[in-house]
């Protein structure tokens, strides 16, 4: 992580895991989305600084190759992701309505605000505010007056208005339901700058939903394209957003998005990039062949995991950027408090299980690059410090213990005579699974801590499990732990909500996103609800958020275990003024919709493709 002390912004730690569990990933776009977040994390091995004392002096030039694309290298970002599989169709409502990672969502369609959480500001954008009344049931909207669609139209309060009623009662739908079905009542448009959202109840967090934090946001539809289209069917290709690119075409046979820049872009006044056009690509499946591009300058962006980007240091390569990040999940176990699996409802046996997570080794040498331990149940970003409590954390220290929890299994599940452990009578097996292939990390976290459970005498079986696999088993509480991440984005109470008795599912049927283990604490619910309406900044809210942390760690219903460290690589061969550690000016990860500010802050070199 940037070791810079970095500028706080009161509203930044209280955004992503708000997203994260209102969003679905539920399609092949999204999904693919997510496979280019675990692969940027997933390469190599080593220290990832490039730092002086780290960088061995460039000693070799580069051989710069000619990338695959039909536009002019010079004038021309390429950006190396994952496989792609739709290319016709960018409804982002439905499954394989959109292509995640190809640009769409990072340098087309805006955001009323983004929230940058290298730096920890908030920029208004497609809004210029927003604004509660004093009992939070109405929430206003500003937009700018000058923002406009690619086509040239106004975009207004009555597009915003539009979309949030197409998706408030169809739960059917991407987006739809949710806080929106909760909370919003109607809404006003007095001015074609100006939605006022009446909410049927406080709700002093619902600008949430309309902040740009991890990836995604929300997605504001065109009336005047979108007014009279069935949304489980409508594809539009091409498609109309407000953002400083448009399509210029696709590709399939290469597997290629290529975006144009827009010359009647409407905030040029405050950003105008200087590339022409921005190619997403994905890359060769092969990592050798993918790093040579990316060697050669084919690609300015990805295509390169740590492995080979060590090996380029290690030789002198001259025109590499490494950018360190720490995703806002942290990985983390989720433990399956049911009281139908077994032992594991007991909250001393997830202590024992903590006891035996060796933090500090998985951190060291398990993730691809070293990070932290995890001890709250989010990232460790200076704008999340209000809502630690160090003497709670010292109170319920999270270390390696295997003395100590023997002494909790010995009191819980006692051996019998055999020597096997057991409870209520019954010998215990543990299983575990993860969405992580065997040689991923996550895979690698569980098995350590496998290891650790088979020494102190509870067996477990670990299984990696495909996407869809998992994601249904993991949804039904048909587990018992689950090597993973969560995370959030704005505060605490994120997390709290999700964790009460009301959504708690039987196993066997899905949690639908909100409370997949399955926890029942009528305390935690009775703190959970005054949150819900206390402004997490306000006086009211600390005592209440101090007690919901020692919920948490006297219960473990999370077991955070490591930060997650990305490192980000760009090639310098065409384009300059990527973020770096130094200047870590904005989310350096390429498939967010913060993106734009990246590409608004390079400049070319001027070096010339080849012929």
């Amino acid at each position: 992580m940037n070791e810079a002390p970095r500028p706080q912004f009161e509203d930044v730690a209280e955004v992503v895991r708000h997203q994260l569990s209102r969003r679905s990933l539920v399609g092949g776009g999204a999904a693919l989305g997510l496979s280019g977040l675990l692969a940027a994390c997933s390469g190599g091995g080593g220290s990832y600084s490039d730092k002086p004392a780290n960088k061995p002096a460039a000693t070799k030039s580069v051989q710069i190759g000619k990338a695959n694309i039909p536009t002019p290298r010079d004038q021309t970002v390429v950006i190396g992701q994952v496989e792609y599989n739709v290319f016709d169709s960018f409804n982002t409502m439905i499954p394989n309505g959109w292509q995640s990672g190809a640009g769409f969502e990072s340098i087309c369609r805006e955001a009323m605000f983004y929230l940058n959480l290298a730096n920890g500001e908030l920029k208004p954008w497609l809004c210029t505010g927003y604004e509660y009344n004093a009992d939070h049931t109405e929430l206003t909207f500003k937009f700018d007056p000058k923002a406009k669609w690619s086509d040239g139209k106004p975009l207004t309060a009555n597009d915003f208005k539009f979309t949030v009623l197409l998706l408030k009662d169809r739960k059917d739908l991407f987006g739809g339901g949710g806080d929106l079905a909760e909370f919003v009542q109607s809404i006003d448009v007095p001015d074609a700058q100006t939605a006022v959202m009446k909410l049927k109840k406080p709700g002093p967090r619902m600008h949430y939903n309309f902040i740009a934090a991890i990836a995604s946001a929300f997605d504001i539809l065109p009336e005047h394209v979108w007014k009279g289209q069935d949304p489980t069917k409508f594809k539009e290709n091409p498609p109309t957003r407000s953002g400083p690119y448009k399509l210029k075409q696709t590709i399939r046979s290469q597997r290629m998005f290529v975006w144009e820049k827009n010359p009647e872009y409407w905030a040029k006044e405050q950003l105008d990039p200087a590339p022409q056009y921005v190619v997403y690509q994905s890359t060769a499946k092969q990592l050798d062949s993918a790093a040579l591009a990316f060697e050669r300058a084919e690609f300015d962006v990805g295509s390169i995991d740590e492995q080979h980007a060590k090996q380029l240091r290690n030789t002198g390569y001259p025109a590499m950027v490494t950018t360190q990040f720490h995703d806002p999940n942290p990985r983390i176990i989720w433990p399956n408090c049911d009281p139908a699996r077994g032992v594991i409802a007991e909250p001393k046996m997830r202590q024992a299980i903590n006891y035996l997570i060796d933090r500090e080794k998985i951190g060291n040498s398990i993730w691809p690059v070293k990070v932290p331990p995890a001890i709250y149940p989010w990232a460790d970003y200076p704008s999340n410090d209000p809502w630690k409590n160090d003497a709670l954390a010292e109170k319920y220290k999270f270390e390696y213990s295997p003395d100590k929890a023997n002494a909790l299994l010995d009191e819980i599940a006692p051996k019998n005579a055999a020597g096997k452990r057991t409870y209520k009578g019954k010998e215990i097996n543990l299983e575990i699974i993860t969405a992580s292939p065997v040689d991923g990390a996550e895979y690698a976290i569980a098995n350590v801590i496998k290891t650790d459970l088979g020494k102190a005498g509870v067996p477990a079986t670990l299984r990696s499990l495909s996407g869809p696999v998992h994601s249904e088993k993991f949804e039904r509480g048909e587990y018992d732990l689950d090597s993973n991440w969560d995370g959030f984005a704005f505060d605490p109470q994120q997390l709290y909500t999700n964790w009460t008795s009301d959504k708690a599912q039987p196993i066997g049927k899905n949690a639908a996103g909100k409370n997949k283990q399955r926890l029942k604490n009528p305390e935690l619910d009775e703190v959970s609800a005054k949150l819900a309406v206390l402004d997490p900044k306000s006086a009211e809210a600390k005592p209440l958020l101090d007690k919901a942390l020692e919920i948490y760690f006297t219960q473990l219903p999370l077991m955070p275990v490591i930060q997650t460290g990305y490192p980000s690589y760009f090639n310098t061969t065409f384009w300059t003024g990527w973020p770096t550690d130094d200047d870590l000016y904005q989310v350096p990860l390429n498939w967010w919709s913060h993106f734009i500010f990246v590409l608004g802050r390079l400049k070319a070199t001027g070096q010339k493709g080849p012929a």
